[in-house]
């Protein structure tokens, strides 16, 4: 299991990838500026939780997320639109866990007609991934909530500059 995540920036949207194989139980609250996360995962089973304070403010009634086998993908909806993230937290220091995703990085501040066109596709395909009460049917699981984001709900684990974004909890 791999203890990371990449994120890029788009036009009107953020997406963070956290990677963890085999994930079960995933919750995923979007909060103004924070994003928690939590999910049982590996073969181990092993609990692992974040929360990160992000950049900015997003939308949190237009983000998204979905869980593969591999990881979970969330698009985050920005509050403020072509407005460019330098980087995804609010915190400047090097994080050893987090990466930039240089397979869908773009300069979007650049952009032409018709990679607006190919944002828009992309923009449809992750609302047609669904949100929270799609999530049953994506990982055949039964009883699959997400709770409404609340900064007492989540797990803080002591996290420190050098720590890996997800612990074993």
């Amino acid at each position: 299991m791999v203890n990371s995540l990449h994120w890029y920036d788009r036009r009107d949207s953020v997406f963070i990838e956290f990677l963890v194989a085999d994930s079960k139980d995933v919750k995923v609250d979007f909060g103004k500026t924070k994003c928690g996360f939590s999910c049982t995962g590996g073969t181990d089973n092993a609990k692992l939780a974040n929360e990160i304070d992000l950049f900015d403010a997003i939308d949190e009634s237009q983000s998204k997320h979905k869980r593969t086998d591999r990881s979970v993908l969330c698009y985050l909806r920005k509050a403020q639109p072509g407005k460019a993230w330098p980087r995804l937290t609010k915190e400047k220091a090097k994080l050893s866990w987090l990466s930039v995703d240089f397979n869908n990085w773009k300069d979007w501040e650049d952009d032409s007609e018709e990679e607006m066109g190919n944002f828009d596709q992309f923009s449809d395909m992750m609302n047609n991934m669904g949100g929270e009460d799609d999530l049953a049917d994506l990982d055949g699981a039964d009883d699959v909530r997400i709770f409404p984001f609340h900064h007492a709900s989540i797990s803080r684990l002591p996290l420190s500059r050098s720590e890996p974004v997800l612990g074993v909890m």
